[in-house]
């Protein structure tokens, strides 16, 4: 497998640190955390194998069910700072808990809107694929020479 960066540094080792990076992102992806801006950030490189219009958007359309699924779980607030680590985080905690009743319904709304209008698009198109196949094949009748 061949690495994106080279470290060039003495003293280094750089399988150590290509280890440490691999296992962080591995747990990242493991608890979701590394696929919040995967549809977007992603999508180009993804898309690029792609040939035509029809593929790119069937892509898409796969994609946005999953996208349209927001995780409005609770997280676990850390600190990230030693001296002011515990205060911060129990500030932050507290504050949570008085905007999460407020916020809750608000997400959850937002999370069954995007479900919604991802599942109406998927079908738009499927209805319009058939459509367009209907026209094409009246079309083809039509054209074809009596006998």
């Amino acid at each position: 497998m061949d690495d994106i960066f080279r470290i060039d540094t003495p003293g280094v080792n750089v399988d150590e640190v290509m280890a440490e990076i691999r296992r962080r992102a591995e747990e990242k992806r493991k608890t979701g955390a590394s696929n919040r801006g995967r549809l977007f950030a992603l999508a180009h490189l993804e898309t690029a194998n792609l040939k035509t219009s029809d593929e790119v958007l069937d892509y898409y359309l796969k994609t946005l069910v999953a996208a349209s699924e927001i995780d409005i779980t609770d997280f676990e607030i850390e600190s990230k700072t030693p001296f002011f680590g515990r205060p911060v985080v129990w500030l932050k905690k507290i504050i949570w808990k008085l905007l999460k009743f407020y916020t809750y319904r608000l997400f959850s709304q937002q999370k069954d809107y995007n479900a919604r209008v991802a599942l109406i698009l998927q079908g738009m198109d499927r209805r319009y694929s058939r459509r367009l196949e209907e026209l094409e094949k009246r079309l083809e009748s039509r054209d074809e020479p009596e006998p």
